[in-house]
């Protein structure tokens, strides 16, 4: 104890150098802490799962995750080594109940879900589940949230304005960590949404995502080529060949497969921030290396008296590391309390809940991390010991630093170290901001200011020629049109040999809500019968120019202008091919632009006439500007 009050006292002796090197750690310590809680976060996600190991994801080598529901039974029943087989189709979908509407995140599914996914059952059995295919299963919190403390077991919900379902049961929510997520559980006998493809012989075929859990001394490997061949006997023509099993916890981190409805990492931020760990971290080491060497030259008539006095070195080196260890624990009791501090800005950066309690939970990941420190401690004690108990005790007691400086080389190759890092870190930095400014202040190619997009069911697309002539009269509206699909969530593609062409279908309104320019030829007609489309500049280039494609029929309409091109898609993707096709009836969305002036005023105008016109339907909305952010 009386040792360690004397570190103490060396420590308020320099307070100073004590405040620079402990508080500079902690702090270093503190964001450390943080960083690596978010990633080990992240690294949790689908661990929870029972038996996830057990469980895969059937995957094309193509980038698909679509598979022919008919393969799900031949699978189960063809091969032994699969207990389960699941198929899921997610989608947000209206549910009403007692005339109010819930978006709920509705699940497409059969029985075998809770088999391959071992979700708890508060209410209701899991072997009776679908046998009537009528019947839901909501989670607990869905449940809640639809019906308060009124027993939902028996209650009848309509889902997307066409079916209507029977509460049979209550689970408990999904893990949060899960990539996949579902507020309510429907039979994929009720066909809620079409998942279908269509070809010659009119053969018809229902795309799902397809889940199996397998026996535990099973190996994936060698069933996947005979998995293929049985979803091959299902399949069209065009999803014909591999399929992988891939495993579900890393499903997660596989950004490669688009449009699967599942939850996934932000892969490049994960790698950005684990070396940004790394590089702070060595940061820390040195930086407090470099201040140890330096206060202990300052200590060198101390430290040649005690060897004039018999001290040997093994004990002062034995000081320096109990010095440099007492040093590191203050830093990180220091960090704990300023990870406190920190958090709330740093959850506000990566939009996710941190928790750093989850580094302590278990006991390899404490250990690792006192390993760590105590690492650490050793160097930042052990070098600076070794390298001024090298100089004679005359020259400690004359502090002649000067005439063996040679003895601290190591100093100027960490000096050079630490800018190098710090040069690096600055420039990173400088990046991701520019990055992060030129995303906000883009050219789009397009007007969002004052840009709405409302979701529009499919079972009142009759209603929209009468929405869009009310809502066009209000006087604080300057532009309304009706889409399939929008920049942003593009619906539908088509190709022909080595064209490919992304599709929004709308009318002459497209041009003027969004504000783009015609470069060449004319604007879709009001009322045009004719099948014709606009194309972007890039599809233009890609055609052969404007003379090759004026009134050229290309992927089932007619040309007849060109638009400057717009970012459509996210600015990750350089700008492709792009059709605006005249639309007869089917539509995603009302997009509108209004004039400068009270908004909450012609919102409500808008839902006034949205809510006359189409009674029990929700009114949603969604500002570009937020949406595309």
């Amino acid at each position: 104890m009386n040792t360690f009050y004397i570190y103490i006292r060396i420590l308020l002796r320099n307070k100073i150098y004590s405040l620079i090197s402990i508080g500079g750690f902690s702090v270093c310590l503190a964001v450390v802490l943080l960083l690596l809680s978010f990633l080990h976060s992240e690294k949790q996600h689908d661990r929870s799962i029972l038996d996830v190991d057990q469980i895969y994801r059937v995957i094309h080598t193509q980038n698909s995750a679509s598979v022919p529901e008919q393969a799900r039974e031949r699978l189960e029943a063809d091969f032994p080594q699969i207990l389960a087989a699941t198929n899921v189709f997610i989608h947000l979908e209206p549910v009403v109940w007692n005339e109010k509407n819930y978006q709920v995140n509705v699940v497409n599914t059969d029985q075998c879900f809770f088999k391959v996914f071992s979700t708890s059952f508060i209410v209701g059995l899991r072997e009776d589940i679908f046998m009537d295919p009528y019947q839901a299963v909501l989670t607990e919190s869905c449940a809640r949230k639809i019906f308060g403390n009124k027993n939902p077991i028996g209650q009848i919900l309509n889902v997307s304005h066409m079916i209507d379902v029977r509460v049979a049961a209550i689970i408990k929510d999904l893990p949060k960590k899960s990539s996949l997520q579902g507020d309510m559980f429907c039979s994929t006998a009720l066909r809620i949404r079409y998942n279908s493809q269509s070809i010659l012989g009119q053969k018809e075929v229902y795309l799902y995502k397809l889940f199996i859990k397998l026996r535990t001394d099973s190996k994936p490997g060698e069933l996947e080529s005979e998995v293929s061949e049985i979803i091959d006997l299902y399949n069209i023509d065009r999803h014909k060949g591999e399929y992988l099993l891939q495993l579900f916890k890393e499903v997660y981190f596989d950004t490669s497969i688009p449009d699967d409805a599942l939850t996934h990492a932000n892969v490049r931020l994960i790698r950005l921030l684990s070396w940004l760990t790394l590089v702070i971290l060595f940061l820390a080491v040195f930086n407090y290396i470099n201040l140890t060497i330096a206060q202990g030259t300052g200590r060198l008539h101390e430290l040649g008296v005690k060897q004039v006095f018999g001290a040997d070195r093994f004990r002062l080196i034995t000081q320096f590391l109990m010095e440099a260890l007492t040093q590191i624990t203050i830093a990180l009791v220091l960090s704990l309390v300023l990870t406190a501090l920190l958090k709330p800005i740093l959850v506000g950066i990566l939009g996710k809940d941190i928790q750093v309690s989850q580094l302590f939970e278990k006991p390899s990941t404490l250990l690792l991390i006192l390993a760590g420190l105590l690492v650490i401690a050793i160097l930042s004690g052990f070098y600076p010991a070794v390298a001024i108990l090298k100089l004679q005790p005359k020259y400690m007691l004359l502090k002649q630093v000067a005439s063996i400086r040679g003895s601290f080389d190591i100093r100027r190759f960490l000096t050079i170290l630490q800018f190098t890092a710090m040069i690096t870190l600055i420039i990173c930095f400088v990046t991701l901001v520019k990055q992060i400014q030129y995303v906000r202040s883009k050219d789009l190619g397009y007007n969002t200011e004052l840009l709405i997009r409302i979701p529009v069911h499919w079972q009142i697309q009759s209603h929209v020629p009468v929405l869009l002539d009310e809502i066009s009269n209000l006087a604080t509206v300057e532009n309304v049109c009706a889409t399939h699909g929008t920049p942003g969530a593009i619906y539908s593609s088509s190709g022909f040999k080595d064209l490919i062409a992304s599709q929004i279908t709308s009318d002459y309104r497209f041009i003027e809500t969004f504000q783009l320019n015609l470069l060449y030829g004319r604007n879709i007609s009001e009322g045009e019968q004719a099948n014709v489309c606009l194309i972007n500049k890039t599809m233009l280039e890609a055609l052969g120019g404007w003379d090759s494609v004026e009134n050229r029929n290309i992927l089932g309409s007619k040309v007849v202008g060109v638009i400057d091109d717009f970012n459509f898609k996210n600015l990750y993707e350089p700008i492709e091919n792009l059709q605006i096709r005249n639309s007869k009836d089917v539509f995603s969305h009302l997009n509108i632009r209004f004039s400068p002036g009270n908004i909450t005023n012609s919102l409500a105008s808008v839902q006034e006439i949205f809510e006359k016109n189409a009674p029990g339907f929700a009114f949603t909305y969604e500002f570009y500007d937020d949406w595309l952010g």
